[in-house]
């Protein structure tokens, strides 16, 4: 038996792929990706950031965001900043990259107000409340190690054949 939780869950990740779906139709038009225009969207806010500040931003590893910082260079998007330490790269955005960073936002900003433009402001504002207790609840979950004590017992669960074969195709 489904619980509304899960039920909720499901809804919100339904909503966030719908989203995220026209937010790559959009940025197609940029010959950009979504996880590029989250990049160059933190540089724009940021000014400068390290590899592995990128990758805790877009939630990968830092081998991903090699390879899209090399795609937004060769684009001539960004620019890397002299090394004062070889171990770390540090970006920034170029002028072309400030540019297309703007005219993305601009396109972006239109279509969510196109987006909700049916939904009326106090929907609009009880759904932000709402959000933003899930939110809260789910930095918690995360902050208070939560996921740890479901891993763990998820280690300790009898194997299936199905774990089992997910498993092995890891290794």
């Amino acid at each position: 038996m489904k619980s509304l939780a899960a039920d909720t869950y499901r809804l919100i990740n339904e909503v966030f792929l719908l989203g995220d779906d026209i937010d790559r139709q959009l940025f197609s038009n940029f010959s950009l990706t979504v996880r590029q225009y989250h990049l160059l969207n933190w540089l724009h806010r940021k000014g400068q950031a390290s590899l592995t500040e990128l990758a805790n931003l877009l939630l990968c590893d830092k081998s991903n965001v090699t390879g899209i910082v090399r795609r937004l260079k060769s684009a001539k998007l960004i620019e890397e900043l002299p090394k004062s330490d070889r171990r770390y790269t540090t970006v920034r955005l170029t002028e072309s990259g400030r540019q297309i960073h703007q005219q993305a936002t601009t396109i972006l900003d239109e279509s969510i107000a196109t987006r909700f433009i049916n939904v009326r402001e106090s929907d609009h504002v009880a759904l932000q409340q709402l959000l933003e207790l899930v939110y809260g609840h789910l930095h918690g979950y995360l902050e208070n190690g939560h996921l740890k004590s479901v891993a763990a017992k998820m280690a300790n669960a009898p194997k299936t054949e199905i774990s089992e074969q997910v498993e092995t195709t890891n290794k």
